[in-house]
């Protein structure tokens, strides 16, 4: 029976073809980016609600994230703010931002100066948000790649510090770790899945009669294609509990607030 079973199942494996695992081995070290013109829907949902997980409301903040234009320069359009009071309604239509309407940079630490949002008004942290995140998740795919082995944490250094928020605060990145766990396929593309995370971040924001002060964990991952480095898609999730002054009251109160981000790739001709 032994024989008769080892015959059965080599005739039964013989057929296959065997997995090239060089793709396992190292990411491709010469591999550039082809940095055409790509766009992207970004949806962040914000669930607001108390540190015993009882729900304030939900927020949905969402535009369309274009980047390689000429001279390095990226930009946002049709952006939108929508808010809901049930944990598991619908979002109602959005409310345009118009000065997101073809907001138009060039992602660097510039972006973190007040005189880059001068032209800001309603819903301005989030919308200063949407920037941020982005330049964040491009530095996550790209900055650390010949550095990065499979399944091995890596420590990126560049990424920890004190950020000054255009001049409303500050945020502080504390160890954040970058794994390679694999290749995947989005957008019928091999990819590289490169997952992010970072705890304990402390973080500080003030706007007009609003206050907080507070914490972060975020961890997300993004895909990465295998043939020309573009993003196809990315994730990531954030929790903040803080305390806040919100205005028109005397005291504080703790909040927690979960974030919820999709990128999603967008095809050629949208």
């Amino acid at each position: 029976m032994i024989l008769a079973a080892a015959l059965i199942f080599g005739v039964a494996t013989s057929g296959q073809k065997k997995i090239d695992t060089s793709v396992f081995e190292t990411l491709p070290k010469n591999l550039a980016l082809n940095d055409e013109v790509q766009k992207y829907q970004v949806i962040t949902d914000h669930f607001n609600g108390d540190i015993f997980g009882h729900f304030f409301n939900k927020i949905r903040v969402k535009g369309i994230y274009t980047r390689g234009l000429a001279n390095g320069k990226v930009k946002w359009n049709n952006v939108t703010v929508a808010t809901s009071m049930q944990r598991d309604g619908d979002f109602p239509e959005g409310e345009p931002l118009k000065y997101m309407e073809g907001f138009s940079y060039k992602p660097s630490e510039e972006m973190l100066k007040p005189e880059a949002f001068s032209s800001f008004g309603a819903y301005s942290a989030y919308a200063k948000n949407l920037v941020w995140d982005m330049m964040g998740v491009e530095g996550f795919a790209w900055s650390y790649w010949d550095s990065l082995h499979l399944n091995q944490p890596f420590a990126a250094k560049n990424f920890n510090g004190k950020l000054d928020l255009a001049g409303q605060g500050s945020f502080e990145n504390k160890n954040v770790v970058l794994t390679w766990t694999g290749v995947s396929k989005r957008n019928n593309e091999l990819c590289a899945t490169i997952e992010f995370r970072t705890l304990n971040n402390p973080l500080e924001y003030a706007e007009s009669e609003m206050s907080l002060k507070g914490r972060s964990h975020y961890w997300g991952t993004v895909w990465v294609s295998l043939e020309d480095k573009q993003i196809e898609h990315a994730e990531l999730y954030e929790d903040v509990t803080m305390e806040m002054k919100l205005p028109g009251q005397s005291g504080k109160q703790i909040m927690d607030a979960v974030r919820e981000i999709q990128f999603i790739k967008l095809p050629k001709d949208k």
